[in-house]
């Protein structure tokens, strides 16, 4: 497999549960693999940028394009 594809494809993007936002996370996005595993990525702002946890790096390399829309989405509606 090609570094490149998607080992996974997003699912949802929600708000944190009480638990998750504890843990720091402002969104979480479930994602899924061809297996029919789930895996939970926990995502926060952090300072200009953001930060996500919770699943190993090939998976939240799957999730950067989605975490960095989200960023700018959310910051440019604080500012509307």
């Amino acid at each position: 497999m090609s570094r490149f594809t998607k080992q996974t494809s997003l699912d949802v993007i929600r708000k944190p549960t009480p638990a998750e936002s504890k843990r720091g996370a402002d969104v979480v996005f479930e994602r899924s693999d061809s297996d029919g595993r789930k895996h939970t990525i926990l995502a926060c702002e952090c300072y200009e940028s953001w930060e996500q946890w919770g699943v190993p790096s090939e998976i939240l390399s799957d999730n950067v394009g989605d975490v960095g829309a989200w960023r700018r989405l959310s910051h440019k509606e604080r500012q509307s």
